[in-house]
Formats: C-alpha cells, structure tokens, sequence
C-alpha cells in the first residue's frame, strides 16, 4: 500500500444558500465516512483563510484569494495512484468548482526496519 494526499483547491461555498451548505456538509461526511469505511483515509483537515507566503526577503500575510489556494488535504493509502485518482472521482469539492491535486508521498520509512523499542523506528548509533 502507499500513502497519496489530495489537496483540496478552490471549492468555496461563500456564495451557497443555507439549503445547499447543508447539502454539501452532508455530501462531505457521506464521502469520508466511505473512505473511512472503506479503510483508507489516514488523516485530513480544512485549512482556514489566512495564508502567510515566506520567501528569502521575508512572509506576507494575505487570505485565500484564488482558486488556486489550498483549502485543504487528505492522506489516503491504497494501492497506487489509480485507485487514489478513483476515489477522489465523487468527491464533493466539485459541487463548488473545486479541484483536487492527487500526489503520492515519498516514505523514508519504508526502509527502515523496527528495532521493537516501541517508537517504529531503527535506532541509529553515531
């Protein structure tokens, strides 16, 4: 199994009727319950407006304001990017013109073979 992110973009539900937030809240927890049913989804979050972009010559503070910005994430783990590319296909972000970025995430951990210390990880000696 290997572990993807989605990372939600766009999608917001400014403009949405109390009718039609309910609907899509509702929409949203019938689609995480069957990745959570289904045994995939290891974590995931909504991410609030503020963004603050750090270069070299300092941060800026700004809120979403694109289509373009992250709006939130969710790691899966399935079998390969196939099948995370499925899943996301009914995915609610869509009802708002949202889009999903699918990518898979790199494991330095696969590699590593526990040492039964109960932390997962091999100890390394200096």
């Amino acid at each position: 199994m290997k572990e993807f992110i989605y990372l939600f973009r766009g999608g917001k539900t400014t403009e949405a009727s109390d009718e039609q937030l309910k609907a899509h809240e509702s929409a949203w927890d019938e689609w995480m319950d069957r990745l959570e049913d289904d045994g995939v989804l290891i974590d995931g979050l909504p991410m609030k407006s503020e963004i603050v972009m750090i270069t070299k010559d300092g941060a800026n503070v700004h809120g979403m304001d694109d289509e373009y910005s992250v709006t939130g994430y969710l790691i899966i783990e399935t079998e390969d990017m196939d099948a995370a590319v499925s899943m996301a296909q009914d995915c609610p972000i869509f009802q708002f013109e949202g889009t999903i970025e699918v990518r898979a995430l790199e494991s330095h951990l696969d590699d590593l073979h526990d040492d039964d210390d109960d932390d997962g990880f091999t100890d390394v000696e200096p």
